[in-house]
């Protein structure tokens, strides 16, 4: 995985990749926006840091953008899986250092891992997964995987845990989960104190592994 980019070239500006150069750019992120639309470049030019209007398809046009000075190349076209092929395999020529595309099904992603993408995501599978577990599981807020069976989750807490202090709960004993901030009304501070009273509306972040935190907080 690539450090923190400061420069990120994001090429094809449909919803995905529009939305990606905008959030990049708010962040602070130096961003140049390339696709073959002139209306699409005519409004995200004054977003972000620069705008061209190019086919991401062609050598020439790529050897232009010098993609080899991006610490990231990312790749939101999807009308042209051949398109987005050799736009991989040109970026790879060119010494592009990490090259981030959108796949639609497993067997795309694996072939676009396979001709050099370095990370490739499946937007219509995340989407419909977090969709699932926000029905399943509506105690949990946010939920980021750490990688082996660690995570660290945002959750609402339960109703049986009202009026019960952290001590009394003993996460940590009985569930291997370590509370780690209570949200209460808006405001977030690091648990100190074990004693205190859990009430209804809070939050906590919690750190522990994926499968306690989901049975835990679910129930």
């Amino acid at each position: 995985m690539f450090e923190k980019s400061r420069d990120v070239l994001v090429m094809g500006l449909g919803i995905f990749g529009y939305e990606v150069a905008v959030s990049l750019a708010k962040e602070g992120i130096n961003v140049l926006a390339v696709d073959k639309n002139t209306k699409v470049i005519n409004q995200i030019k004054d977003i972000v840091t620069d705008a061209l209007v190019a086919d991401a398809a062609n050598e020439e046009a790529l050897k232009e953008l010098s993609v080899d000075k991006y610490d990231a190349v990312i790749l939101g076209m999807s009308s042209s899986f051949e398109s987005l092929i050799l736009c991989i395999t040109y970026l790879k020529k060119l010494g592009a250092k990490y090259i981030i595309a959108k796949a639609s099904t497993a067997i795309q992603k694996e072939i676009l891992m396979k001709i050099g993408a370095d990370e490739v995501i499946l937007p219509e599978k995340e989407i419909a997964l977090k969709l699932a577990e926000k029905i399943a599981r509506p105690n949990i807020i946010d939920f980021f995987e750490l990688g082996g069976d660690a995570a660290v989750a945002t959750v609402k807490v339960p109703s049986k845990f009202y009026n019960k202090s952290l001590m009394e709960i003993d996460l940590r004993k009985k569930y291997n989960i370590t509370a780690i901030i209570l949200i209460r009304d808006g405001s977030a501070k690091l648990i100190r104190d074990a004693s205190i009273k859990l009430m209804e509306n809070d939050e906590l972040v919690v750190a522990g592994e994926e499968d306690n935190i989901k049975k835990v907080f679910s129930e």
